[in-house]
């Protein structure tokens, strides 16, 4: 599974969670554009944690940048349309 220990697994998975809860606090309560933003800054952040604890990358550089510059692409993919979207609907 992983190369963590316990301890450090289960404070991720609690940390996951609680991004989770936050990023439907944001969809709830934020408007549109900072919800989006909000959500996928924390998606950026869960994506972070299960790469490095839970696939047990930690300690492999090459593959941990490379998997979260995949995520960060499609992270700026996603907002680059969400601004696009924005300005058309005006």
């Amino acid at each position: 599974m992983a190369d963590g220990t316990p301890r450090r697994l289960a404070r991720s998975w609690f940390f996951l969670l609680a991004l989770t809860g936050a990023s439907v606090l944001a969809v709830r309560f934020g408007g549109a554009a900072a919800g989006t933003a909000l959500v996928l800054g924390l998606a950026m952040l869960k994506a972070r944690l299960v790469i490095l604890d839970f696939m047990g990358l930690r300690g492999q550089a090459a593959m941990s940048r490379a998997l979260l510059g995949w995520c960060l692409t499609i992270v700026l993919g996603s907002a680059a349309k969400a601004i696009a979207v924005a300005m058309a609907i005006g």
